[in-house]
């Protein structure tokens, strides 16, 4: 599958026009943007990775839309964060189907990974739908790392901080391993501030 990696505009909403591709959001130096992702042609299928760590204190602010305007389209948003302590994220994940895009089938999943104490998750999911043949839904998760897995860890000789760095490189892992560029999953993981397999 094509894989394009869009720069999220810190100033705006970036609209791209949807093709079989998976697109992979790039917040490198922006906390700030959204992707607006337009279903213009009938059978497109695209997905949709975003995976971002939020520092100390730092705040992260993003929105992913999908507009399916043709019918017999889909789309899979998968969007996966880990927060460290005193950061906090906004995300507004939305599917829009026109009344005209019927058979569409679009899945919204966000994931979010408290790592740190003193940090805020906002998790807003909307879906608007005016065709009735559709398939739509969403998820979503926040939570901890396991201590049971902390600790497991640490019996296999590792201290608490690798212990840690191990979890949310897994964390992410399943998502990086759908980047099929090896560039772009390079830049991705340095952006998240992991080692990646």
């Amino acid at each position: 599958m094509k894989v394009i990696f869009v720069k999220l505009q810190s100033d705006g909403v970036t609209t791209l026009i949807a093709e079989n591709a998976l697109y992979v959001l790039d917040f490198s130096g922006s906390k700030k943007g959204a992707l607006n992702l337009v279903f213009e042609q009938e059978g497109v299928s695209a997905e949709i990775v975003g995976l971002y760590a939020v520092r100390e204190k730092e705040h992260f602010d993003f929105e992913t839309i999908a507009t399916h305007k043709a019918p017999n389209t889909s789309c899979v948003t998968y969007v996966r964060g880990v927060l460290f302590d005193s950061g906090s994220s906004n995300y507004i994940g939305k599917i829009l189907i026109d009344k005209r895009a019927q058979q569409t089938s679009s899945f919204l999943e966000n994931n979010v990974l408290v790592v740190g104490n003193a940090t805020h998750n906002n998790s807003q999911p909307i879906l608007q739908i005016e065709a009735d043949d559709v398939k739509a839904s969403h998820g979503a998760t926040t939570g901890r790392i396991d201590p049971s897995q902390v600790y497991y860890l640490q019996s296999r000789g590792l201290n608490a901080k690798e212990s840690e760095e191990l979890i949310v490189q897994g964390f992410f892992e399943s998502l990086l391993a759908k980047i099929s560029d090896e560039k772009i999953k390079s830049a991705v993981a340095a952006n998240l501030g992991i080692k990646h397999a």
